[in-house]
């Protein structure tokens, strides 16, 4: 059985419309699995200046991974509120477009023009003017810098593999 893979790379300009809508790229649409049901889960992002979105699937297994964590744990707590409380669920229409509530936009600093990122098992959402201060910043680290790191590291070299 051929491995499917949902996995998101490339960049994408889009803008709201009137209603909030973005229509969804078929670049990025034609790599959702049947499991995710045209349904993206879109929340606060790690940057906490952009938003994350997940195929519901895979949405399902992060939140999955979530469960097993101590819930005595007191930054388990608030990272959940804070990065699955904030989550809004929708599902696109027929031609692609899903609405994006006012409360989630704010979140991402998002106008009315956004770049979606493809970032493997998600994609995520940018005001592009944000994604341009953020890669340009004093402290930005080269590409060089962080591939150091050694977790990346191991996905280049294979080490006997």
């Amino acid at each position: 059985m051929p491995y499917l893979n949902q996995e998101f790379e490339g960049e994408f300009y889009c803008s709201l419309d009137q209603k909030n809508r973005v229509n969804i790229p078929s670049g990025i649409r034609r790599k959702f699995l049947p499991e995710a049901e045209n349904t993206l889960v879109i929340t606060r992002g790690l940057e906490e200046e952009n938003l994350y979105a997940y195929p519901l699937n895979e949405w399902m297994r992060l939140t999955k991974k979530f469960r097993k964590l101590n819930p005595l744990d007191k930054k388990v707590r608030e990272f959940t509120r804070r990065f699955i409380g904030a989550a809004y669920r929708g599902t696109m229409d027929g031609q692609g477009r899903i609405i994006i509530p006012e409360k989630i936009l704010k979140m991402g600093q998002i106008e009315k023009e956004m770049v979606l990122l493809g970032t493997l098992n998600k994609f995520e959402i940018w005001n592009p003017k944000v994604l341009d201060r953020h890669h340009g910043g004093d402290d930005k680290e080269s590409l060089s810098d962080l591939a150091e790191n050694e977790s990346i590291k191991d996905v280049f070299f294979d080490n006997g593999e």
